[in-house]
């Protein structure tokens, strides 16, 4: 519509006798799409201040200072609580006391099937280092294992502050085992004593903790994608509905004296 004015315009001029002495188009200030969609993946909300969207920009910065903050505050307390639930395994859990305990009720246990023994920890004697099943089939009977307990110590990794946790083939390690173990209300999976019930509540809360922190950092990922494309939209609409201005200097073709009268026009075309 715009151009079908102008053009009626330019028209309307050249019949009326008037020439053009100058024409000019006002100064552009298209944005880039892709710079917009680039700025505001790297940062989200930059591209919307970039194409002049401040409100959208504030949006989604606002979204990022947010999720950053959530990653951060997870995370710090999440580890917090994984150094406080191993604090209190390293208390209550000792891996001579499972030893021995275990060794007394599984009578050589790498033949006996009653003897639970499906999940690994690492153990060291010396400088020798043992998966589970090869440490009781190295040391099978319980005197065999006598002759090595001063030296023995174990890896703890993250499967072994899991594996501590609930299964009941470690239950003997923990320091309230022995009063609780006729015990009915610990004799279900996963409860072996008040001790083992309370470290495991407390690795849940720990770990549930640290989930919310990934939570955090798959929404950030998100706001980067969903600004990075909002700003492209927005550049190219921005660009669409560009205001051009249009500035035109006229002279009639017909003069008196060689004295002319000069018109200066100024058309927004946004504005039509």
């Amino acid at each position: 519509m715009k151009r079908i004015v102008f053009l009626v315009f330019l028209i309307g001029t050249t019949l009326s006798g008037q020439k053009f002495e100058k024409f000019q188009v006002g100064e552009s200030v298209e944005k880039n799409p892709q710079k917009a969609m680039l700025m505001s993946a790297v940062i989200p909300g930059s591209g919307q201040f970039y194409t002049k969207s401040v409100s959208w920009g504030i949006f989604y910065s606002a979204l990022e200072v947010a999720g950053i903050s959530g990653i951060i505050y997870y995370q710090q307390t999440g580890n917090d609580k994984v150094d406080t639930y191993k604090s209190f395994a390293n208390e209550h859990w000792d891996v001579v006391r499972w030893l021995d305990d275990y060794y007394r009720e599984y009578e050589n246990p790498w033949s006996n099937p009653a003897a639970e023994k499906t999940h690994n920890v690492y153990l060291y004697v010396g400088n020798q280092r043992y998966t589970f099943a090869e440490f009781i089939q190295t040391y099978e009977r319980w005197e065999d294992w006598q002759s090595v307990r001063e030296h023995i110590d174990l890896e703890k990794e993250y499967h072994f502050y899991e594996n501590i946790s609930k299964y009941k083939q470690f239950k003997q390690g923990w320091d309230d085992w022995e009063e609780y173990k006729n015990d009915p209300a610990y004799q279900v999976l996963e409860k072996s004593s008040p001790n083992q019930e309370r470290y495991a509540a407390m690795r849940k809360k720990a770990n549930d903790l640290l989930k919310h922190s990934t939570y955090f950092s798959s929404a950030i990922m998100f706001n980067h994608v969903i600004s990075a494309f909002d700003a492209y939209f927005r550049t190219t609409r921005w660009n669409k509905f560009l205001s051009q201005n249009v500035h035109l200097k006229m002279i009639p073709s017909m003069y008196t004296q060689n004295q002319g009268l000069m018109i200066h026009l100024h058309i927004d075309l946004a504005g039509l």
